[in-house]
């Protein structure tokens, strides 16, 4: 039995190295001899490489905030909470897929009162699904910096309970595409973000409605200044500007007027990260309106402060 295991051994070693014996024999630079060129362990320790850069997670988060403030505007004075989740899946040298939802919770029922869309507290008012295709570019030799860019298509969803039709109030759904671009750098991380209206929104229409924001940020470590771990608590204030077009004028305030700025904003985030993954973020914000046609639409709502804490979850 021994003497036929020892066949069977010699007879797999013997089959193994015959077509690495006939093969051809090349020399290296470095003058060390390379059989076949590039071995099996070469082809394997690349595609394990390879395979490596594909990754996949995702993340869900919750927000609550004490006003719902969208394009520099109040949407609804009263506090909201904003849930969503998340999953990614992408290559670090190709693009990343998102396909995400975030949803938008009243908290009291100013949607019979003045919202003019029935009572939805503690009801979702809008669903927004949403895909994102982003990638990091490698420009840190003329930039300083990775490139990061993302277009995202996302659809504003309300539902059939929120319509008032014996009111002659509509409250329809949209579609929206966004661009996004930003530079990582050591300082201010300048980024640009452009929303354009794919749809018509009813009476309100909208379509062909662009509203442009440009920001500069800075995240301060200050945890490690308090002996906390790298990461652990950050303070990162933002500042920005944003304009519209006259579609969007028309549809935010029905204000007739072509390209202008809107409103300035800052907003201050302290980051908590106990441990790997889970953040705690409170933050404070406000809104200026600068333009003048939109100060003058916005009369008491010219400057808007508010405030909040997010919860966020990355596996």
């Amino acid at each position: 039995m021994k003497k036929c295991a020892s066949l069977v051994a010699m007879l797999a070693l013997f089959g193994w190295a015959m077509p690495m014996m006939a093969a051809p024999v090349e020399v290296a630079v470095d003058n060390q001899p390379v059989i076949g060129g590039e071995t099996d362990a070469d082809e394997a320790v690349a595609l394990d490489e390879e395979e490596a850069g594909w990754e996949f997670g995702g993340s869900v988060w919750a927000d609550f905030r004490s006003k719902y403030v969208y394009y520099g505007l109040v949407d609804n004075p009263h506090a909201i909470i904003v849930p969503g989740a998340e999953v990614t899946f992408g290559h670090e040298d190709y693009f990343t897929l998102a396909v995400g939802v975030e949803a938008i919770f009243d908290t009291t029922n100013y949607g019979a009162k003045e919202g003019g869309y029935n009572d939805r507290r503690w009801k979702y008012m809008e669903l927004d699904p949403y895909v994102t295709l982003s990638r990091s570019w490698d420009t840190e030799e003329w930039l300083g910096g990775n490139l990061n860019t993302s277009l995202t298509y996302a659809y504003e969803y309300h539902p059939r309970s929120c319509k008032k039709p014996s009111e002659g109030f509509d409250y329809p759904n949209a579609q929206w595409l966004t661009f996004k671009v930003g530079l990582e750098d050591d300082f201010l991380n300048p980024t640009l973000s452009v929303e354009y209206q794919l749809t018509t929104q009813g009476e309100w229409d909208g379509k062909g409605g662009i509203y442009a924001t440009f920001s500069l940020s800075h995240e301060f470590d200050i945890g490690a200044k308090l002996g906390l771990e790298e990461g652990t608590l950050c303070l990162t204030p933002s500042i920005g500007i944003a304009a519209a077009n006259k579609d969007r004028n028309l549809s935010d305030f029905e204000v007739d007027s072509a390209v202008m700025f809107r409103d300035a904003f800052a907003r201050l985030d302290l980051s908590y990260t106990p441990f790997e993954g889970l953040s705690i973020a409170p933050y404070i914000a406000c809104h200026q309106q600068v333009g003048p046609a939109a100060r003058e639409a916005t009369e008491d709502d010219q400057f808007i402060a508010y405030a909040g804490i997010g919860i966020s979850y990355e596996f």
